[in-house]
């Protein structure tokens, strides 16, 4: 979408929400435009000569970013940022392509605010390590306050500061992950996954794993599935059965007291889920592994 960023005002189409934005109660910090777009194949951008900060979440799909000549690709969880002074372009998957919100915003401390949220010098993209709905919810509030009114100059930037608070939070998951664990790699994020997982079984919710380790659920799964072949909650239900195999076979436990120490509040659920794992039901199990172990003797 082409629009005149000096002129004021809300630009709607049926694939775009922006808003042109020229009030201010700070020099400061303050937001010029901001808005959320689903992007046509190919959609082609240059930003050279716009000033400001300009702060893009993607929520769906990919696309490429091209800083001085260097290009990146960048996908869902990622996050990126333009700055005035660089030769920058981003254009949208011919296939996938993607959806994204933004705010832009510039003042006396926008290149510390951009800094803070981990775009140092030479770093224009992040992996999210917070829910992207967070950073939509903040723009689409904004993009609701049609009113040019006092109260709304107030609110806008306080909206605006929110926005930067996620991504400096965002960047604090990362910096406590590295303090935890060098994760430099998707493997070792999901390797930390499995070992949460693995460890608390019997309490984990996949929210929880993926709050621990710092990056989005669908984000986390999508890794997870890449490098295991399986999903987190797939692989969370084998510790389980696996867990509730070795209590089965070494313990005369009730199936009730079984089902509840790996996690199950209903111990049907919990044998209908062991049936279907191994074709069947816990008890059948335990009597299968005891005959095993009885003719193993007389042998």
């Amino acid at each position: 979408m082409h629009f005149k960023e000096e002129e004021p005002g809300l630009y709607v189409t049926p694939k775009v929400r922006c808003l042109v934005y020229q009030q201010r109660i700070t020099d400061e910090i303050y937001l010029k435009l901001c808005g959320v777009e689903h992007c046509l194949p190919d959609y082609y951008f240059d930003t050279n000569g716009r000033d400001g900060f300009h702060f893009h979440v993607i929520l769906k799909g990919k696309g490429t970013l091209s800083v001085n000549g260097k290009e990146q690709q960048l996908r869902f969880g990622q996050m990126f940022m333009t700055k005035p002074g660089e030769n920058t372009w981003y254009k949208a998957d011919s296939t996938d392509p993607w959806v994204y919100c933004w705010m832009t915003f510039d003042g006396k401390l926008s290149e510390k605010c951009a800094e803070d949220a981990g775009f140092v010098s030479g770093v224009n993209a992040l992996d999210c390590h917070v829910d992207p709905q967070k950073f939509f919810a903040i723009v689409t509030k904004v993009l609701d306050q049609t009113d040019l009114k006092t109260a709304n100059v107030y609110s806008r930037t306080g909206l605006l500061l929110e926005y930067i608070s996620v991504a400096v939070d965002s960047y604090s998951h990362q910096e406590k992950m590295k303090g935890k664990k060098d994760v430099s790699s998707s493997v070792d994020y999901v390797q930390f996954a499995a070992d949460f997982i693995y460890q608390n079984y019997a309490t984990a919710k996949i929210n929880d794993v993926a709050r621990y380790v710092g990056l989005h659920r669908s984000y986390l799964t999508n890794l997870f599935k890449k490098r295991m072949g399986i999903s987190p909650q797939e692989y969370l239900m084998q510790c389980k059965i696996h867990r509730a195999c070795k209590i089965l076979k070494e313990t005369d436990n009730p199936i009730q007291e079984i089902a509840r120490q790996v996690g199950y509040d209903n111990p049907l659920t919990f044998s209908k889920t062991f049936k279907n794992f191994y074709g069947i039901s816990p008890k059948q199990y335990r009597k299968s592994c005891r005959q095993k172990a009885e003719d193993t003797e007389e042998t």
